[in-house]
């Protein structure tokens, strides 16, 4: 069966936005009120950090790839930078080169306008005008090359290894069979099933960088905390929801990325035109799911679907986040949080392949503009993939 048609908007720079969003994004701490401010007055999409001054060289790399990154997503329209006028980020270089990918981008200062009164006129005016540009573009159809999809889960139970994960793999292996791509994070997840992951590579390379990368993350996770990532992962919700053990857990992980060959692992805020599934390996301990969910973003994704078997509230201010959940009492608890109710094949007998289908054509519903609850709901985090 065809897959529907796909609707968003092309780039100038070859690639494509399933939303069409104004980006007020702070350049630091001092100037993250006055960046929701101007968010809120203009119904744009605000993103604020605790970053950006008296960082470490490392820290502050990190910090600015993320924010240029954000500025450079496919879903972003148009950019207000905001600052306060003497920041450590270099707000001319993000500027220049969210520029190159033919975005309208601003700078506001604090310092410069006169105060914050002066600078919240100017920034509104500005995003004003940008959010009247954007909400002028229509949707037309693109190619499903243009479908990037991040899989994520999260507050996870018994019933996400059994009908929650392996629904969205089999919509992954959809979504790359009609050509689009998949991106999966959630790297301290894989220990004790990594060799599964590696069993999907691409290449004999492929499967040692993988075999390789969460061996890294076993020890690094240990040289800095000084404690095994089984001592902490599962999460005591985790183990409330019947998961006894990491490799359970990552058993289950592990069904997201569905049956389809692991292309290669994509670094903080690397994208690829290949498509195929992808790993991102933001190369810091982070873990908990908005970290990834971001990681994965910087990386191009530009819609997720994320399970939870026990509810999570998690979104992103720069993809709508398909949620899902294969507990079919959650599914009724939670009903202004799930989007998809992958328990279906659970409670109605609904084969897995079936499941996913249903799925898969409501990640194209959702992507061709029909709002997911977690963007109604607000739920529009962004954080800063650091250690």
């Amino acid at each position: 069966m065809m897959a529907k048609p796909l609707l968003g908007y092309p780039r100038s720079n070859g690639k494509y936005g399933i939303r069409n969003t104004v980006l007020v994004l702070s350049m630091v701490q001092c100037s993250n009120q006055l960046t929701s401010q101007i968010a809120q007055k203009t119904d744009a999409i605000a993103i604020t950090h605790e970053m950006g001054c008296v960082e470490s060289d490392k820290s502050h790399r990190i910090t600015a790839l993320s924010l240029t990154r954000a500025g450079q997503h496919p879903n972003v329209h148009s950019v207000l930078l905001v600052g306060l006028g003497c920041e450590q980020t270099d707000y001319k270089k993000i500027k220049a080169d969210i520029e190159k990918t033919g975005k309208r981008v601003e700078y506001v200062s604090i310092q410069q306008e006169g105060g914050v009164p002066e600078a919240l006129a100017k920034g509104v005016a500005y995003a004003g005008e940008m959010k009247a540009a954007a909400d002028g573009e229509k949707r037309v159809e693109i190619p499903y090359k243009g479908l990037v999809v991040a899989v994520q889960c999260g507050g996870s139970d018994w019933t996400t290894a059994l009908c929650g994960n392996p629904s969205i793999g089999r919509a992954a292996d959809r979504v790359v069979r009609s050509g689009g791509s998949v991106r999966m994070g959630e790297m301290r997840g894989f220990a004790g099933s990594e060799h599964l992951v590696a069993e999907h590579a691409a290449s004999y390379e492929v499967g040692k960088n993988i075999l390789e990368m969460v061996r890294e993350q076993r020890d690094r996770f240990f040289r800095e905390s000084g404690q095994r990532i089984e001592e902490v992962n599962p999460t005591p919700g985790n183990k409330e929801g019947g998961i006894t053990s990491l490799v359970e857990k990552s058993m289950g992980n592990v069904k997201k990325m569905g049956s389809t060959p692991v292309q290669g692992i994509l670094t903080l805020g690397e994208d690829t035109d290949v498509p195929g599934v992808w790993l991102v390996d933001p190369q810091s301990n982070v873990g908990p799911d908005p970290f990834n969910l971001t990681s994965m973003a910087l990386s191009g994704a530009n819609i997720a679907i994320f399970c939870s078997g026990r509810g999570s509230p998690v979104g992103s201010a720069l993809m709508p986040v398909v949620k899902i959940t294969g507990n079919p009492y959650r599914f009724k608890l939670l009903n202004g949080l799930f989007d998809f109710n992958s328990g279906i094949a659970l409670e109605e007998g609904i084969s897995l392949d079936e499941t996913g289908a249903r799925l898969f054509d409501t990640l194209v519903e959702k992507a061709n503009g029909e709002p997911t609850l977690s963007e109604l709901n607000g739920d529009r985090e962004f954080c800063i993939p650091n250690r």
